[in-house]
């Protein structure tokens, strides 16, 4: 499943849906077109294989950031992984970037699968739908995906960040969805993608208690 995966048992609607969820994902490796649907409708309209292919005009972007990198600020966030999730928890958690220009233009970034599988090829990202989603209603004071600022109280290096970032493009890291709870060699998922990546101007700070890693 893209994204970091699970839920809280905290009711038995919850209970039925994460049920539901894991019969899906059993059926992932025999039902092409249901993965393919599963990914469209909970990462982006455009499916894993357009991700891929798009990385580098991805790459091209996130360097023209760097070349002009205080043109810009960046701000991260997570979220829930499934629009219909009641709140973050663990496994089913996603993290991304928000690229600012101005304090006006904004773009998300983050690294997903490029199939809805345990594991996958991985690919950065810029606006996915389910990214945008929730960032702009986040924005507009609805927070129906639990949008929660990672280091609020710390500013992020632009310039060192996006070089970590396109090191990671480098890498051909595989996408591994679970890689923030059991973490293997050359995988990432979102979370673990975004905080291997970030630098922050204040080096003291750490990971606050509640993120997806």
């Amino acid at each position: 499943m893209p994204g970091s995966i699970f839920i809280l048992f905290n009711n038995k609607k919850t209970f039925i849906v994460i049920i539901s969820m894991v019969k899906i994902i059993l059926l992932l490796n025999s039902c092409t077109s249901l993965r393919t649907g599963i990914y469209l409708v909970s990462i982006d309209s455009l499916n894993g294989e357009a991700i891929l292919q798009n990385e580098p005009n991805v790459r091209l972007f996130i360097e023209n950031v760097i070349n002009n990198y205080e043109d810009y600020s960046i701000k991260a966030f997570e979220r829930t992984g499934l629009s219909f999730q009641f709140r973050r928890s663990r496994l089913l958690t996603h993290s991304y970037y928000v690229i600012i220009q101005d304090d006006e233009k904004f773009w998300t970034l983050s690294f997903y699968g490029t199939q809805t599988a345990f594991r996958s090829e991985g690919a950065w990202a810029l606006n996915a739908d389910s990214d945008m989603d929730s960032y702009m209603m986040y924005l507009d004071g609805n927070n129906k995906w639990d949008v929660n600022e990672i280091f609020p109280e710390n500013s992020i290096n632009v310039r060192k960040t996006i070089e970590n970032i396109i090191d990671k493009m480098n890498s051909n890291i595989t996408f591994y969805y679970r890689n923030h709870i059991r973490n293997r060699e050359n995988m990432d998922n979102c979370n673990t993608a975004l905080y291997d990546t970030i630098v922050l101007n204040d080096v003291s700070a750490t990971h606050p208690e509640g993120t997806g890693y």
